[in-house]
């Protein structure tokens, strides 16, 4: 699925932030992945797996509060402090990114535009990176809880720029209408949403162009969609 951007489709290098989760990589197979490792580590029931599906509320729900619930939901004995532990580093590890995704950032850096990553989270986010190896990948990558600053707000797309050294000018991609979409809308970035066959519903603004890829959403960036591509 590919909307065309409504604007000129003429191709300037600047500035193309990405968004993390259910963006450069697909969250909700990570999830799974994970969700499957962990109620066969604490020999849990199947049904286990709606409950911690619902628990989790797309990651949004901050971790402490999310292992907390699955221990009384579910009866898991072990500590909250080794719940979380053991998920800062089997959470990771269970991340991947494919080939695809991986070719569409280094044919923007080719083309000369600066790439970088903003995404709200722990400084734990850090170690995604170094799972899939993407560290080399970017010329930016700002950690919420690590710069101090979360989107929506504008201070966290300023950190991206400040550190490519570029002006805040370009392009914003993201799974989220209000982080993203809105977010990089007030920093004065045009925007790419990710949909994930979802449809968008928010009223008082859209995104520049809705794809389904991040290759998609590189193809818009470098020009290589014409408006009349909706």
């Amino acid at each position: 699925m590919l909307k065309a951007p409504t604007g000129d489709t003429e191709c300037v290098a600047g500035l193309a932030l990405f968004d993390l989760d259910n963006t450069l990589f697909d969250r909700e197979a990570v999830f799974a992945v994970w969700t499957k490792s962990f109620i066969e580590a604490n020999r849990l029931p199947p049904d286990a797996w709606s409950i911690i599906k619902s628990t989790d509320e797309d990651g949004f729900k901050p971790r402490d509060l999310f292992f907390s619930e699955i221990q009384e939901a579910l009866g898991v004995t072990t500590s909250l402090d080794e719940l979380l532990d053991c998920y800062y580093v089997d959470y990771p590890a269970c991340c991947t990114v494919d080939d695809e995704t991986v070719e569409a950032i280094r044919n923007l850096r080719a083309s000369d535009w600066k790439v970088g990553v903003v995404t709200n989270g722990p400084p734990s986010q850090w170690a995604k990176f170094e799972a899939t190896k993407l560290v080399k990948e970017f010329d930016a990558i700002c950690i919420s809880a690590v710069v101090g600053a979360r989107k929506p707000n504008i201070e966290i797309f300023q950190e991206a720029s400040r550190i490519c050294d570029v002006p805040l000018e370009g392009w914003m991609v993201g799974d989220s209408a209000s982080d993203d979409i809105g977010g990089g809308r007030q920093a004065g970035l045009r925007t790419i949403w990710i949909a994930r066959g979802r449809r968008w519903d928010v009223s008082e603004y859209e995104p520049d162009a809705v794809v389904a890829t991040v290759s998609e959403a590189a193809s818009v960036i470098l020009g290589l969609v014409s408006t009349t591509d909706s």
